[in-house]
């Protein structure tokens, strides 16, 4: 039920770097909200438009991360940490130019399998 949704400028990244986002957001969200990785879904979107401080000419991430059930404030900061330093790197942009959302939704507002969580 975890979900990280990254939506960037960068037009382009190698295998290795595409697979470490996906591998790498995974396991962050895991461990770090003690869900299985069997529930958590990575997604990852090159190639957007997107401008970042009037800038359009350097390339800018914007990371979404839900989840249900609630997201505390240190569980905030260090996830936020984990993923622009994976972001940061992969992506080859510089760490102040990443934006990143935090969501918590109520069990009954998250489907999966036919259903929901509630």
């Amino acid at each position: 039920m975890p979900l990280l949704r990254i939506h960037t400028s960068v037009s382009g990244i190698s295998s290795s770097d595409h697979e470490q986002i996906h591998k790498s957001g995974a396991r962050i969200l895991s461990e770090q909200i003690g869900k299985s990785t069997d529930y958590v879904m990575v997604m990852l979107h090159l190639d957007q438009s997107m401008s970042f401080a009037l800038d359009e000419g350097s390339d800018c991430p914007y990371l979404e991360v839900k989840n249900v059930g609630e997201l505390k404030p240190d569980l905030t900061s260090k996830i936020s940490s984990l993923l622009t330093d994976l972001v940061s790197s992969n992506l080859r942009v510089p760490a102040n130019r990443v934006y990143i959302e935090f969501q918590e939704s109520q069990r009954h507002l998250w489907g999966w399998n036919g259903g929901t969580f509630g």
